[in-house]
């Protein structure tokens, strides 16, 4: 947990506690720490972070643990380090956290519950009739297909359904998504220049129905996200949620300091 600020910290170096989950190697952890600070817009576009030296202390780690974490989300296009004037949050990450980014593990460990991702399926297919939806991508393409279930307390709480293109991120074939969820995989590895999101109704299939502990036909909420990394398209994602225990809320208000 970060340190309270003292007497001979700058302002900037005071931040609200960030904890880490204890999962992992530690600058895995900070990564994920200091990434969820900016999805979940706490740490909004232009905000300057904690210095490397506060970080250090806070996490009673080395300056290389620190710079490996931070490396990796500037290379993800969230972070920008500049010599003498420290390190802020990219332009480009500004509106994820409210618009485009659904923080499953966020939202069900808010409310207490251990969280768990649990891959149901996984398989590579290519491009074709079979993924029309996903038009952003030429047939022929190689893609990785994944079924997983956000649960909490193992209670399934979210079915995501998820296409990986391989030519954008070819080492996804062999990543383990248990361990580290695909969203916080590719952010640590592509930035996200373009997101297209959509939010829909349906009806529960008797798949889905019994998955999530609902009845069949019972109405759902639908998440659909695809991301781009400059013109390429990297991820087609879809968030099944039950509709009766969830909703989505965004705020915008251009006159907040």
């Amino acid at each position: 947990m970060l340190n309270e600020i003292s007497a001979n910290q700058k302002p900037e170096d005071s931040y609200p506690a960030i904890t880490l989950d204890g999962n992992g190697p530690l600058y895995k952890q900070i990564e994920r720490a200091v990434r969820a600070e900016i999805l979940s817009g706490r740490w909004p576009a232009g905000h300057k972070i904690p210095s490397e030296h506060t970080l250090m202390d806070a996490f009673s780690t080395t300056r290389a643990t620190i710079s490996k974490a931070l490396s990796k989300l500037t290379e993800a296009g969230m972070l920008e380090r500049r010599r003498k004037q420290g390190t802020r949050v990219a332009q480009t990450s500004d509106s994820h956290a409210v618009i485009g980014f659904l923080d499953v593990r966020k939202d069900i460990e808010s409310s207490g519950r251990a969280y768990r991702f649990r891959v149901l399926t996984s398989q590579e297919v290519v491009a074709g009739s079979t993924t029309a939806f996903w038009p952003a991508v030429s047939p022929g393409t190689r893609l990785l297909k994944l079924v997983a279930v956000h649960e909490g307390a193992d209670k399934a709480e979210v079915i995501e359904e998820r296409y990986i293109n391989l030519v954008a991120a070819p080492d996804a074939a062999e990543a383990d998504f248990e361990a580290e969820t695909p969203n916080t995989w590719l952010l640590a590895r592509l930035p996200c220049t373009r997101l297209r999101h959509t939010i829909r109704a349906a009806a529960a299939t008797a798949e889905q129905a019994t998955r999530l502990g609902v009845s069949r036909g019972s109405p759902l909420l639908v998440s659909l996200r695809q991301t781009w990394a400059d013109d390429l398209p990297v991820t087609w994602v879809k968030l099944v949620y039950p509709g009766d225990r969830n909703e989505f809320v965004g705020e915008f208000n251009p006159l907040a300091p």
